[in-house]
């Protein structure tokens, strides 16, 4: 990344969106919280826009990444082809089904490094 995302105090539902993220991350004091982040289309450029969802161990579902749109490495241009509310409803949709993680990522088993 390297550049500096610039942050929205708004968002809409219909607004295209790029990418979702539930993240686990510490407040600058108390416990670890769980941050839901958009990031929307304005104009050409990506904007930030960051909810918090209360504490971490409240959330049972592990953390996700939902991609909304792609970056063509080529020419640059950034397409999206799905809007905050459905990228809301796709994280919701994962919360309620019983995923096996390993079984997404398409390993039988975890090793370290």
């Amino acid at each position: 990344m390297g550049k500096v995302t610039p942050a929205t105090h708004y968002i809409s539902e219909d607004e295209p969106c790029f990418l979702l993220t539930e993240l686990d991350s510490m407040p600058p004091k108390g416990k670890p919280h769980r941050y839901r982040n958009f990031y929307v289309m304005r104009g050409d450029r990506i904007h930030l826009y960051v909810e918090d969802m209360g504490l971490s161990k409240k959330h049972k579902a592990p953390e996700c990444r939902i991609p909304g749109g792609v970056i063509d490495p080529t020419s640059k241009r950034i397409f999206i082809e799905h809007s905050v509310a459905q990228l809301r409803a796709i994280a919701q949709d994962l919360k309620k089904s019983k995923w096996d993680v390993l079984e997404l990522a398409g390993v039988n088993r975890v090793r370290n490094p």
